[in-house]
Formats: structure tokens, sequence, C-alpha cells
């Protein structure tokens, strides 16, 4: 799993090799097919990932919490402390509308909101501390991300869709999209949102 923060989102990219977050079909979860045990597991991943970089993050129940309005089951990432930086919340604004567990497993990426500043409001020198602290610990991990166009099925339904990988490392970016060159996959740099390497007609 390979996690990168670059604005206001949290990007998540499955690895080969990664297992896969599957629902948990018991009563008391979202049912069928349960799948907030599932995202209650991506976020303790997530949230180790971060842990690493000294985030000092928590999960928490949305409605319990009640920093955020959420479902019952809904759980977000937020700081320990919330009054001193980097003071976020990692949460899935699109939890009504998809699953981010079954998108990271079957497109390969899931995308989170973050919202900086969260401890103190009206307070914009402490916001844009927040931004720079993340800024300059996520400095340290490029994200490069190769996308291309592939079937995909979530929800029992297959589409084409757009899929994903994530790298650290610029050069292994490239080798996979040289890789075949029969798909359109396109390279970029996620911190610049600029164009890498484009590879066939994306």
């Amino acid at each position: 799993m390979f996690v990168s923060i670059v604005d206001t989102y949290c990007y998540v990219y499955r690895q080969p090799g990664d297992p896969v977050l599957r629902p948990n079909r018991s009563r008391i979860s979202w049912s069928p097919p349960g799948w907030y045990a599932a995202e209650s597991r991506f976020l303790h991943n997530v949230r180790k990932i971060l842990d690493r970089r000294s985030y000092d993050l928590i999960k928490k129940r949305m409605w319990r919490d009640g920093h955020l309005f959420g479902s019952e089951h809904l759980q977000y990432l937020r700081s320990r402390k919330l009054r001193v930086v980097p003071s976020l919340y990692v949460y899935h604004a699109d939890a009504a509308l998809e699953v981010a567990a079954e998108n990271y497993n079957v497109l390969g990426r899931a995308t989170f909101d973050v919202v900086y500043g969260a401890g103190r409001e009206h307070a914009p020198e402490f916001e844009r501390a927040c931004r720079e602290w993340v800024r300059r610990r996520e400095s340290a991990s490029p994200c490069y991300e190769v996308s291309w166009v592939g079937e995909a099925t979530i929800d029992g339904h297959a589409a084409v869709r757009r899929l994903y990988r994530g790298f650290t490392d610029l050069d292994a970016a490239m080798a996979f999209v040289e890789d075949d060159p029969v798909d359109a996959r396109r390279l970029i740099d996620r911190r610049t949102v600029e164009a890498a390497l484009l590879h066939g007609a994306c």
C-alpha cells in the first residue's frame, strides 16, 4: 500500500501482493456485503503508514466523535491533538456513492479528502501552517501515478474504467508504462499534476 497526501487529497494505491480488503458479511457490518468492516481495516492500514511519518492520527466513527457528520458506521482519520499542527481530517467524501475499499481493490486507487486546521475555525494562519507541515513531510515521498483504461467490475457491474498504479520511483513508473505497447498508459507526477510520459492514445 502506497499513501500520498497532495494538497487536499489523500491518494492510496494498491501495490502488487497487497491483500484484498474483503467485506465482512456479519449482521453488525454494513449489510450486505458488509463493506464497513473492510473500510475500517483500510483506514487502519492508512493510519499506520501515515503515523510512520509522524502524523499521529486516530481512527474514529464520525457520529460518535462529533467533529464530522456521518452515518452510524462511517469512520475517518483525524489528528490526535486537533489544536496543534498538523490538525487534519482524512475522510471519504463520496462514501454515499462509492466504497473506497472496493475502489482500492479493483481500480488500484482510493481517494480521500483532507481538511487542514480542523481544530481551529477561522484561523487561516493555523491552516497554512498545517498545510506547510504536510507539504514538507510528504516532499520526501514522490508520487508518480500511472493510469490506463480497462474493464473492471464493481458491485457486480462490469464497465470500462480508469485503472491506477502508484510509484515513488520515476524510473520504475516509466518502465511500467513502456512494458505493454498495446495499452494506452498515462504517467503523471501527482505533486505537480503534470504529464511525465504519455504512451499510446489516452
